[in-house]
């Protein structure tokens, strides 16, 4: 429930500062953060259903209900990452101009500081429950972390030398969103 809440905070940040400087990156770091909140939905109902007790159908238990919960949250990000691509190389050759707010600047640093905390926070919680999804969710908010830090060097680097980076900014994002989805599919 923590990692929902926060990842809709992080959604609606980074959706307004995306706004107000015109960013894909941004906007795409933000929709990353949505489908993070999707995928601990998925990730808690998997730990719930994998928690029921051993029934006539399931003499072993419902372990197994884990793992594909971590396979669905693996498989959103993925998803997530080739769709951020493909808007993010759009704007590589398409490029808007931008606009920047100290408030952009502020939510950005936040979110890197609360993802942080959501890494520590998810493996630690994942070690201790020998939990595949919790330990992928863990890895993905490692891998926003990195994503968000290139998001404002790209919004640092359009204030200070007028370089707009933006799409290269969000194809890098989306790379790393990819992934992160690739290594918490294994």
């Amino acid at each position: 429930c923590v990692g929902i809440f926060l990842n809709l905070c992080l959604f609606a940040g980074k959706f307004i500062a995306g706004t107000i400087s015109n960013s894909i990156a941004i906007v795409a770091d933000a929709f990353n953060n949505l489908s993070d909140a999707g995928s601990s939905v998925i990730t808690l109902v998997g730990l719930k259903l994998a928690g029921q007790k051993p029934d006539t159908e399931h003499p072993f238990g419902h372990g197994r209900i884990e793992y594909i919960s971590g396979l669905i949250v693996a498989a959103a990000i993925i998803v997530m990452g080739v769709e951020l691509f493909r808007s993010s190389v759009a704007r590589i050759f398409n490029p808007d101009e931008m606009y920047f707010s100290i408030l952009s600047v502020i939510i950005l640093v936040g979110s890197i500081l609360m993802k942080t905390w959501m890494f520590l926070f998810n493996r630690s919680l994942g070690k201790r429950l020998d939990s595949a999804a919790m330990l992928a969710t863990s890895t993905d908010s490692l891998s926003d972390c990195v994503a968000t830090a290139v998001v404002l060097l790209s919004l640092l680097l359009w204030k200070i030398t007028g370089i707009n980076i933006d799409g290269i900014a969000g194809t890098i994002v989306a790379i790393f969103v990819f992934v992160a989805g690739v290594q918490a599919a294994r």
